[in-house]
């Protein structure tokens, strides 16, 4: 028999099926598969951070503000744009090498030699303001103040201190973002591994179909029929292999990355988080120890002046590593800023991406699809041949059902037993059991619909009734089963379902939280930079008002002592002219 082999669809989204067909009496075709609903994806909006990164001027060269701002999705190992972008990054490295720290010194050496009273008579000197070098850059400021140096210095250090709390924030912040990907991963990988299940189930339906198709032992007419249905579920096989192969280890993969992240994730995140703000707060913290400290005259007892001293030494360290650290933040956020405002919206950037640089055909087509929901789903052609394949076994298993599970039938005289037509010979005969008494003898005449001799009676398929009912029932489990593999497929294998997924992932982990993280991280690396550079500077002025306090002290306390014992001296300082008069000789006794 030739049968018509049109697309069906076994189930919808939704889980409802056409259960006409549960029993071998009622059995009829699944309906026609429609087209899948499109979904519509969400424009990405790029967030403030996206913007300013993305917006970011870009070095082509040295002094050349002329760099491509957009990612070449084209070309992702593009080294002219990588190249303006780590030039652009690596600006706050070259301001602190080149200007920064070469200012200090020579502000240090200002402050400590030009205005030396032997080099200011030498060559002259416009930092002080007098022939004795005495003068603003000269003096210790607040001059005469030291608690009020202290209490800047105070406040200086705990801003540092406060903007440092900022990265561990930041911290916190990427500990969430990795666990919203790890749970994420988890979420798309157990989608894969259900996806591959279905396929693997398939696989396993069809293979036992055609075991009961072989083992159907219908008469030798009905060997096109029976062999049909064989092909059928060998092609429902075959394709389910494919799809599983298609799927391939991504499950596998996707879930070693969560365990990978969730494992090893947050443990670096605190790590390099806390080591990040531990760097500044070290800083501050000796800041601290010398604004509180004693100060005494001479060492070892100069405790305040020596710990800010070596508190400026090592913040001309943490400039260089605060300067490092920005470079990788501003690399990392200039590209990823770059990606997430690509025309296109960041997963048609993905899909092109991947387009342009994995050769696996099938997987670059199934992720474009997945992030896109544009063209045509990869794995749609293996389930549009599987269900041509279901359908085929159906209409078979409709059409021949009486033919197959009688054993012989009685037929009107006028009707062609030898051309018999599936559609039509329910009209002209009546089929008889192995087990009905009143069955008629193949080969012989028999009495057709209450008439006598009027008919013949010939042989009908005679196929075993377990197999029969072993193949209705697999291919309704295969088919039109809300848990079967095919329906459980159609509801996970769509578009609507992947998509939110992925763009929950690469539009709002990676490219609004990620990139506020990485901006606000700049921002503050950036204020704790410049902060420590004044506070570098104001230290060197502050340390000379603390000690010239305790110098002051000491000299008023040995003026004091000068002036007790030699008032003559003191006056004469004063300007008070002192002169010896002669006493009147006092009369001798006579």
């Amino acid at each position: 028999a030739t049968v018509a082999v049109t697309p069906a669809r076994p189930a919808d989204s939704r889980g409802g099926r056409d259960r006409s067909w549960h029993t071998v009496a009622s059995m009829s075709s699944p309906s026609p598969t429609p087209s899948p609903t499109p979904w519509a994806t969400t424009p990405y909006e790029p967030t403030s951070a996206v913007d300013h990164f993305h917006g970011l001027l870009r070095m082509r060269m040295v002094g050349v503000f002329t760099g491509a701002k957009a990612f070449p999705v084209d070309d992702p190992a593009d080294t002219d744009y990588y190249a303006s972008v780590a030039a652009t990054a690596f600006i706050p490295l070259g301001v602190v090498l080149i200007f920064m720290i070469p200012f200090y010194w020579t502000f240090l050496c200002c402050r400590n030699g030009c205005c030396h009273d032997t080099f200011y008579r030498r060559f002259g000197c416009m930092c002080c303001s007098s022939a004795k070098g005495e003068g603003c850059l000269r003096n210790g400021h607040p001059k005469g103040h030291p608690l009020l140096a202290r209490g800047v210095l105070l406040v200086s250090f705990c801003l540092v201190i406060g903007l440092n709390v900022g990265i561990d924030n930041v911290r916190l912040e990427v500990s969430e973002l990795l666990l919203k990907v790890s749970e994420l991963l988890d979420g798309v990988s157990d989608m894969m591994s259900d996806l591959n299940d279905y396929a693997l189930d398939m696989n396993v339906t069809a293979g036992k179909i055609s075991s009961y198709a072989s083992a159907l032992d219908c008469a030798d007419d009905y060997s096109d029929q029976t062999e049909s249905i064989s092909d059928a579920s060998g092609t429902i096989a075959e394709y389910a292999v494919l799809i599983s192969d298609s799927i391939g280890t991504l499950p596998r993969e996707l879930g070693k990355m969560s365990d990978n992240i969730a494992e090893n994730g947050d443990t670096y995140v605190n790590y390099a988080g806390l080591a990040l703000a531990a760097l500044g707060v070290l800083y501050a913290v000796l800041g601290l120890l010398g604004t509180l400290c004693f100060e005494g005259k001479q060492n070892p007892v100069r405790c305040a002046t020596g710990w800010l001293a070596t508190t400026n030494a090592f913040g001309v360290l943490m400039l260089i590593i605060i300067a490092l650290l920005l470079a990788g933040e501003l690399t990392a956020g200039i590209v990823l800023g770059d990606f997430c405002a690509a025309d296109a919206g960041p997963l048609n950037a993905l899909a092109s991406v991947m387009e342009s640089q994995v050769d696996d055909d099938e997987a670059v087509g199934m992720m474009s699809f997945y992030a896109t929901c544009q063209g045509t789903n990869p794995l749609g052609a293996y389930l549009d041949t599987q269900q041509e394949a279901v359908t085929n076994m159906t209409d078979i298993l409709d059409s021949y059902k009486d033919l197959f599970i009688h054993t012989n039938m009685c037929c009107d005289s006028a009707y062609d037993t030898d051309n018999i037509d599936p559609d039509t010979v329910a009209d002209s005969c009546t089929f008889y059991s192995a087990s009905n008494p009143n069955a008629c003898t193949t080969n012989s005449v028999c009495d057709y619909s209450g008439g006598t001799n009027n008919g013949g009676c010939v042989a009908a398929g005679g196929c075993l009734n377990a197999s029969y009912t072993g193949i209705v029932n697999e291919i309704n489990y295969l088919a039109l089963d809300d848990d079967g593999p095919l329906v459980g497929f159609f509801g996970e294998f769509e578009c609507a379902e992947i998509n939110p997924k992925l763009a929950k992932l690469i539009n709002e982990i990676m490219c609004d939280s990620l990139v506020e993280s990485l901006w606000w991280m700049v921002a503050v690396h950036i204020s704790v930079l410049i902060l420590m550079y004044i506070v570098m500077c104001l230290s060197s002025f502050a340390r000379q008002a603390i000690y010239e306090s305790t110098l002051d002290k000491d000299q008023q306390a040995e003026d004091v002592k000068e002036n007790y014992a030699n008032p003559a001296a003191h006056n004469e300082g004063a300007g008070i002219e002192v002169q010896q008069q002669g006493l009147p000789a006092l009369p001798l006794p006579k």
